[in-house]
């Protein structure tokens, strides 16, 4: 398997007040946009396209939320290693 082919799987905590709204949302896509890989989001059953800001408001994540965060490509686990520390920033906003 090549590290094209290789499926990373993290879990992720909205631990800012906000949730994710439009703002976050954005800092999302933008981060994941950044990397060559593929990123698929999903809570309580639904899925969202990380680089697609509509897509993960649809996630409805308020704080406390998890979601699993897996990537797919040649920089799955610098992606994830990305969105895991803005995550725990919690975006910049508090």
């Amino acid at each position: 398997m090549s590290e094209s082919d290789k499926v990373i799987e993290r879990e992720l905590a909205v631990v800012n007040g906000l949730g994710l709204h439009a703002r976050v949302a954005a800092r999302i896509a933008e981060t994941i946009k950044q990397f060559d890989c593929t990123v698929i989001l999903y809570k309580d059953g639904l899925e969202a396209e990380g680089d697609s800001v509509l897509s993960i408001l649809t996630l409805d994540a308020p704080a406390g939320s998890r979601l699993l965060a897996r990537a797919k490509g040649d920089q799955a686990e610098e992606v994830l290693s990305a969105l895991e520390a803005l995550f725990s920033e919690r975006f910049g906003e508090e």
